[in-house]
Formats: C-alpha cells, sequence, structure tokens
C-alpha cells in the first residue's frame, strides 16, 4: 500500500506477479518498496537473533479511510486473503509516542504503517508478502507526523513548546556542547517555519529566545529556519535560561554555531553558514568566562570552499578535526600538530556524509554518517546505541572531558516534522545509559 505523504493523492500499490503460474511459490519474488499499512494480527520472537515477525493484515487504517470519505474519495478495496509478515530487527525503528522506543510498545490489533527497509519487500506465491521494517509506526503517530492535513483538527498542544526558559523546545535545538564538566552547555537554537493549516501561513515553531529579535521587536532573518548559538548552565539547583553567545560583526542573515568550546570557555571554534549554504570556520577567544566574546577570525584549513564543524584536541589543542562538505556530502579531515591536514582513513570516511566530529578520552572519536551515531575507538568503527531491543535514533554525541556523560540529540516525532531535543546519558566505557531529557537533568 502506498500513501502520499501531502495528503494530495492517495493510492494503492497493486501487486502483480507477472507469470506467477511458472514461479516456485515458495520462492520470494521482488516487489517495488512501498509503505505498508495495516492492523497487527500476531507478534512473535522468530528462531534468528534478534528478530521479531509481525504479521499485519494489510487495509487502509480507518483515519485514513473517514479522511477519503470527508472528501468524497473512493475508498480502495483490498484482498483480504492477503498477509503481510514484518521483520523487525535490532535495526528497525519503532515509534509507538513522540520517541522512538520499541516493539514491547506495539499491541496485536493496533493500525500501523511500515517503511520497508530497501530491496527487502518480497512475494511468496500470491497470498504472502515479506518485508524488513526499517521504522513501524503507530498509525495515530505516522498521520500526525506525515499527514497533518488529513487530521479534522490538530491537537491544540502540538506547538506549546515554546518557553525560552528552557533548553528544548518545539523549534530547533542542536549541536550540544557540554563544559565544566556537563553543568555548562553550549548549543544552537532556531525557529522552525509554521506548519500551513488550511493553505495559510502559520506562526514560526518554538521559543522565541533572547537575541532572536532586533531593536525594532521583529524576529532577526537567521532565527526563523536558521540557528544561532547559546549557552545554559546549573546554576541553584536549576538550568539558567538559555542566553544568546554573541560574536561583534556577525551579519544577521548568517547561522552560527559553536562545534568547539575550551574548558575554560575562553576559546570556542564557531561554523558559520552563509544564505548560499557554504559554510565556513572561524574561532574566537576571551580572557575570561565572563568577558565578551571577540570577533570572529577566519581559520584556513584545506578541504574545498566549505568547510566547518570543527574540534581542537590534543597536547596543547594543537590539533584539528573538522568536516569538508562538497556536493551534497561531506567527509572527516585531521591536522596534528600544525601539519597540512588531510582526511581521515577510508574506515571513517566512506562514500555517505560523515560529518560532527567529537574527541573523546584516550582519544576516542564520535562522529555521525548519514542518520548513524558512531565511534571509533581501538581501530574500529562501532554504532553509538541506546539501551534497548530496537534502534533508537541519536545523533550529534559530544563527550564530557572526563568520559563519564554523553550529551546529544534524539528525535521527537511531531506533526508534520521531525523535532530534535537535547539529552544527556551516562557513559561507562562504550556504554551509553538510559538518556534523559537536559531540562530534566540534574548534575550530580
Amino acid at each position: 500500500m502506498t500513501i502520499n505523504r501531502n495528503f494530495a493523492v492517495l493510492g494503492l500499490a497493486v501487486l502483480v506477479v507477472a507469470g506467477c503460474n511458472m514461479q516456485d511459490t515458495t520462492t520470494p519474488v521482488p516487489q517495488s518498496d512501498s509503505l505498508i499499512m495495516g492492523r497487527i494480527a500476531a507478534v512473535r520472537e522468530s528462531a534468528g537473533k534478534d528478530v521479531w515477525e509481525v504479521d499485519v493484515n494489510e487495509g487502509l487504517p480507518e483515519a485514513m479511510q473517514g479522511a477519503m470519505q470527508r472528501e468524497s474519495k473512493p475508498v480502495p478495496v483490498l484482498d483480504k486473503d492477503v498477509k503481510v509478515r514484518i521483520r523487525v530487527t535490532a535495526d528497525t525503528v519503532c515509534v509507538a509516542g513522540e520517541r522512538a522506543s520499541g516493539l514491547d510498545d506495539f499491541r496485536v490489533g493496533q493500525e500501523v504503517a511500515v517503511n520497508p527497509v530497501p530491496g527487502t519487500t518480497a512475494m511468496v506465491g500470491t497470498k504472502l508478502l515479506l518485508a524488513d521494517a526499517a521504522e513501524m509506526y503507530l498509525f495515530s503517530v505516522y498521520q500526525m507526523r506525515f499527514l497533518p492535513r488529513s487530521l479534522q483538527a490538530i491537537p491544540a498542544d502540538a506547538f506549546t513548546r515554546d518557553d525560552p526558559k528552557l533548553v528544548n523546545s518545539a523549534g530547533l535545538e542542536v549541536t550540544p556542547l557540554p563544559a565544566a564538566g556537563g553543568t555548562t552547555v553550549y548549543f544552537a537554537a532556531g525557529l522552525f517555519p509554521g506548519v500551513p493549516a488550511s493553505g495559510k501561513d502559520a506562526p514560526p515553531v518554538g521559543a522565541v529566545r533572547p537575541g532572536m529579535r532586533d531593536a525594532k521587536g521583529a524576529l532577526a532573518p537567521w532565527a526563523v529556519g536558521g540557528y544561532r548559538p547559546y549557552r545554559t548552565s546549573w546554576e541553584n539547583g536549576a538550568w539558567t535560561q538559555p542566553q544568546p553567545v554573541e560574536f561583534p560583526g556577525l551579519a544577521p542573515d548568517l547561522n552560527a554555531r559553536l562545534t568547539w568550546i575550551e574548558g575554560g570557555e575562553t576559546a570556542c571554534l564557531v561554523e558559520v553558514m552563509q544564505p548560499s549554504g557554504v559554510r565556513g570556520l572561524y574561532s574566537s577567544q576571551r580572557p575570561d568566562a565572563k568577558a565578551s566574546w571577540a570577533a570572529l577570525v577566519k581559520v584556513d584549513v584545506p578541504g574545498g570552499p566549505s568547510v566547518g564543524d570543527a574540534q581542537r584536541f590534543g597536547r596543547q589543542l594543537k590539533a584539528l578535526v573538522w568536516t569538508v562538505y562538497d556536493q551534497g556530502s561531506s567527509d572527516l579531515w585531521l591536522s596534528t600538530e600544525g601539519k597540512l591536514g588531510q582526511p581521515l582513513e577510508p574506515r571513517i570516511n566512506t562514500m555517505g556524509p560523515e560529518y560532527a566530529p567529537r574527541v573523546g578520552p584516550n582519544n576516542r572519536l564520535y562522529f555521525c554518517r548519514a542518520d548513524r551515531q558512531l565511534l571509533f575507538a581501538g581501530g574500529v568503527v562501532q554504532e553509538v546505541r541506546l539501551p534497548g531491543a530496537q534502534r533508537r535514533p541519536l545523533l550529534e554525541a559530544a563527550p564530557s572531558a572526563d568520559g563519564k556523560l554523553l550529551f546529544f540529540r534524539v528525535p521527537r516525532y511531531a506533526v508534520g516534522a521531525m523535532d530534535w531535543d537535547l539529552a544527556v546519558a551516562p557513559l561507562a566505557g562504550t556504554n551509553v545509559g538510559e538518556p534523559v531529557l537536559l531540562d530534566g537533568w540534574k548534575p550530580e
């Protein structure tokens, strides 16, 4: 079953097995991948390690039938004899609420939407469809996330996370950087453009923070759809209201974020992005943690016209790792002891986009590749996982200086968009504990 996520057109994919009378009916025949929707009929653990099978009676969810009837569109009738068998693995993302959780949160009888792993959809005979699940949503969550216009009404509290006193909001929060043992956190924040309702413009989504408005009270050009750096710290048993980190002379239409902060908070690296999308790496200093930052100074590093997302590390902070952006992808480059930089080895740099390098104790390199958080340690690249049988996404992991905490961002499956919030978890070696959203976390 396929569905247009903009709800402009809704239709069903007809599964055709050409020459099926000439095929072995026990041999899976590849099919085109498309969204699968229906009601859970059974859940069981497979003989394979960390594999579960979910039987789904394919069908149009009741909410979609109602939406089509309201618009006087014909409701498709499916062959009820066709069954769907979904394989859920440790790599599947299961979403039954605002956060990714696990298969345990799904029940027989619930309506679901499943995005297959590309290339895994196959037909056995004419009555059994097979697929591996990349993502499995409770349909009510999928509808809220991808099909808000099909709802009779968007929940009144959908965009109410707009308190500027808090770190996380319904807007943008990315790139957490811990300092002072994790009792201070720098991050970048901005507003999302509003989700249109009934074809009309909607106000921006998120917390309107200090520094987002100009002297006349209008939102700054960067504020909607962009980002700038902020700082919060743990004081008197609470996190302070995030305050802007300001640099003299930074044009109001430029995006900027800190990607490294020195332990004493007297030096930093800043990635600045032009309206064209070209990025540059800059540095700034100040005499002490309470002083104002100096104007940004360009850091010339090799790799091309678009570079940034860097960190200093090593003895006397003479080593530098940074991100080189090129033609929709990116790689990590390294310079040590002031030597000319070069790309990191093939175990780290691949055909996929690598970014967000963060170096922790023992030169452990945390970095991202596409939608995965990875760690290079002991000569091996491994995925960084949160507790649970199924995958719970996280990105931009940054360890504290002592290696006991890991700061990162986690997704919230919000109305019409993916919202990311900042979180922290205990770190023991390479094992990550249960995450806590930053606003609710209390440093020891």
